[in-house]
């Protein structure tokens, strides 16, 4: 088994656990809130935070701290590179604790700035914005701690730990959330709690992990470089720069959607918790092979052997491919029972929970993009060619309004042409990306055109399993038979998916059956 195959199992592993525990916290959430004002205020609050997150953390940071940690521990040895963590992380938090006291400070407008006039307007859902973003502004630290833990694991070969890290911010929250539903804490009581919890949650995050740094010889110190002279700082923000151009393109489109989804009661809502279940295969496979490609790749460059990165490309889409594309035609054909039985509690009603499910469904075209994306762009930021992202950025901004603003203009289509508009984005971000990767790295492989379709040929076999499987279910509204309707689909689509990929004998269908062993062998190691 290829390092690729083992890293990509082995954080595909912990990531299946963090993202369910996910869809858990979106499902307890939905029953502590509903989906219209409440959780609308809750959405825009935890945006500004997040965004920040990707933008300066998970996103930017990451892609450029790995290769130079990777290339510091390969010619200066552990311990340089462990003062490197110190140093880099030190300075990250000098800087993001600067831009937390800004959030807390204009907290109401950067919420005016956020919403549409109707959201302004109803002091129900703008209000409680406003207090809950100066709640929440501290979880950009916490969660810097943890994505610097988890660069400096991924570097030491340890992907299983950090991948399973966020796991323990969503447990967090399902079990602080169910004590809320337990003692009778819900609406607009419950909505500071949950706040308070997902800062727990994410300090959980990074403690997770210290256990595992400390065994592989990191020693906390606070050592910033507020001047940012040390070669490898500079080098990290030589690389991060790019990368939050590009990262600021794609969320500024985010942020567009996002004040558009505001102008319906419960548009916001709706996307939100429909997107939960793109982060399931879009996490299970998108952003797990991805690390492992950031990793793996990040290596290849250090040590000159950059030959070998057109097979490690192609040895990542594949199994992205074998992944994204059942998931999608499962998503597609299951909305409905997967909405109704993750959402349709509490203070969420059936029509709501419905609403959900057609956001699931349109957001099911942008699944295999938007996995695809997330394991190309690793490549360019390792090997420093930090451009190309943001020409992707960009072409993703340009398709995803070009398509979105018409849509969401249309009466009958509102937040949902936004939904779709996300798939058109990403495919647009994925052309490029693959046009500048075969320009350096060549094209495709021989018979690659024919694994992609034998993957597409099981993954229709897939939805039309689950797709006739949910017509012979009678429809209720028992908790017991909804999830019959939502699971037993399930169960068939996948059975029928791998039950063809091994009639066609799809190389990548096989290896998928093999993850489990994979991930297994990984931990142990």
């Amino acid at each position: 088994m290829s390092r690729l195959s083992r890293a990509a199992g082995a954080v595909s592993l912990a990531t299946l656990v963090s993202r369910l525990l996910g869809l858990a916290r979106e499902s307890v959430r939905a029953a502590l809130l509903g989906s219209a004002h409440l959780s609308d205020a809750v959405d825009v609050a935890f945006r500004v935070p997040n965004l920040l997150r990707d933008l300066f953390a998970e996103g930017a940071f990451s892609g450029a701290f790995v290769p130079t940690l990777s290339r510091e521990r390969e010619k200066r040895g552990p311990a340089a590179a462990f003062a490197l963590v110190n140093r880099a992380g030190s300075t990250l938090l000098l800087y993001v604790g600067v831009v937390v006291v800004l959030l807390v400070l204009f907290a109401p407008q950067l919420i005016e700035a956020l919403t549409a006039s109707a959201f302004r307007d109803d002091p129900a859902r703008f209000e409680p914005a406003v207090r809950l973003a100066r709640v929440l502004a501290p979880f950009l630290l916490l969660i810097c701690l943890a994505v610097v833990a988890m660069g400096a694991l991924n570097v030491c070969g340890r992907f299983f730990l950090p991948a399973l890290a966020s796991a323990a911010q969503n447990a967090v929250l399902v079990a602080g959330g169910a004590a809320l539903l337990l003692f009778g804490i819900v609406h607009e009581s419950a909505a500071l709690p949950w706040a308070l919890l997902l800062l727990l949650g994410g300090a959980f995050q990074f403690l997770v992990q210290v256990p595992a740094l400390r065994r592989e010889g990191w020693r906390p110190a606070f050592h910033p470089d507020p001047s940012l002279a040390s070669p490898p700082v500079r080098e990290i923000l030589r690389r991060m720069a790019p990368a939050v151009i590009g990262l600021a393109a794609t969320h500024t489109c985010i942020l567009i959607n996002q004040k558009l989804a505001t102008a319906d009661v419960g548009g916001a809502s709706y996307l939100s918790y429909g997107f939960r279940l793109v982060h399931l295969p879009v996490g299970l496979v998108g952003v797990a092979v991805g690390t492992a490609v950031l990793a793996e790749v990040s290596r290849l460059a250090a040590a000159g052997r950059t030959q070998e990165v057109r097979s490690t490309l192609g040895d990542a889409l594949g199994l992205c491919l074998a992944f994204a594309l059942p998931a999608a035609a499962g998503m597609a054909a299951l909305a409905d029972p997967i909405a109704q039985l993750l959402f349709r509690h509490g203070a969420t009603s059936g029509a709501e929970a419905a609403a959900i499910g057609e956001s699931i469904r349109l957001y099911s075209v942008a699944v295999v993009f938007y996995c695809l994306v997330r394991v190309v762009v690793p490549v360019f930021q390792a090997e420093g060619r930090l451009c190309v992202p943001i020409l992707g950025a960009f072409a993703a901004v340009t398709a995803n309004l070009s398509c979105g603003v018409p849509l969401h203009a249309l009466p009958e289509w509102r937040w949902r042409g936004l939904a779709l508009a996300l798939g058109a984005g990403q495919a647009a971000n994925l052309l490029v990306l693959l046009w500048a990767a075969a320009r350096r790295h060549g094209g495709p492989s021989p018979g690659a055109a024919l694994r992609v379709g034998k993957i597409a040929v099981a993954a229709a076999a897939c939805g039309l399993a689950a797709h006739l499987t949910l017509g012979l279910l009678p429809v209720t509204t028992t908790l017991g038979g909804r999830a019959v309707r939502a699971l037993l689909p399930v169960a068939t689509g996948a059975a029928a998916y791998l039950a063809a990929g091994v009639l066609l004998r799809s190389p990548e269908i096989l290896r998928l059956l093999r993850l489990r062993q994979i991930a297994s062998q990984d931990s142990r190691g």
